[in-house]
């Protein structure tokens, strides 16, 4: 997995167009769309989250927050039922473990009914965030 990523991130910097054409050529898992009128997670809002639309493009592609995101919480990537991938304006007010986040393009990465340990009928979402034109995750929450 490792060099796998290691020949993306060489193809991102030194071969952008290789990496476009296989980007676009993958499959892509299901991508909830934002419209006008976000509607709102009810898991976030209760943690003071809320999301919007964006107007402009994301300088990373999906394909690119997902492999991010796969590379950053890897467990939670390979046993979630589900994954999907929102473009959205990130709004969290700031608290004592991150600063605030106002209109913020990010991809919100879901990964639904992750097991909560290895052998638990429990299952939890995972929620992740990252910054549209770098990469770096801005949040992550459970519920």
């Amino acid at each position: 997995m490792l060099v796998v990523a290691l020949v993306w991130a060489f193809l991102l910097v030194f071969q952008p167009s290789v990496a476009s054409r296989i980007s676009s050529s993958l499959p892509m898992p299901r991508s909830a769309a934002t419209p006008a009128g976000q509607a709102q997670i009810p898991a976030l809002q209760a943690e003071g989250i809320t999301l919007g639309h964006p107007s402009q493009a994301p300088a990373l592609s999906q394909q690119q927050a997902l492999l991010l995101a796969r590379q950053l919480i890897p467990d939670a990537a390979t046993q979630a039922k589900s994954t999907t991938a929102s473009y959205v304006l990130l709004n969290y007010p700031a608290s004592s473990g991150h600063p605030a986040f106002n209109n913020v393009p990010a991809w919100m990465i879901v990964y639904q009914q992750v097991p909560v340990t290895f052998s638990s009928q429990a299952h939890q979402d995972l929620y992740l965030f990252l910054d549209a034109n770098t990469g770096k995750e801005l949040l992550a929450i459970w519920a």
